[in-house]
């Protein structure tokens, strides 16, 4: 009868400590995400980018054009 109850105890732990990491693990998954963008800046970004791609553009027009 010990040895049943010293079993049941030692699975009961490894259950309990099983539990408690994968506990931990989901909440250290969830908290490691990045905060979402907001909209605006991505479209702010991206508007800026377009800008800059504009202005290489016209740069490589004004310097490939024959003279």
């Amino acid at each position: 009868m010990a040895d049943r109850k010293s079993i049941a105890l030692a699975v009961g732990v490894a259950v309990g400590a099983a539990a408690v990491a994968a506990a931990i693990a989901v909440y250290v998954a969830r908290h490691r995400e990045t905060p979402p963008r907001d909209v605006d800046e991505i479209l702010q970004a991206a508007k800026d980018t377009v800008r800059k791609l504009d202005e290489a553009l016209e740069a490589l027009r004004t310097t490939s054009e024959p003279a």
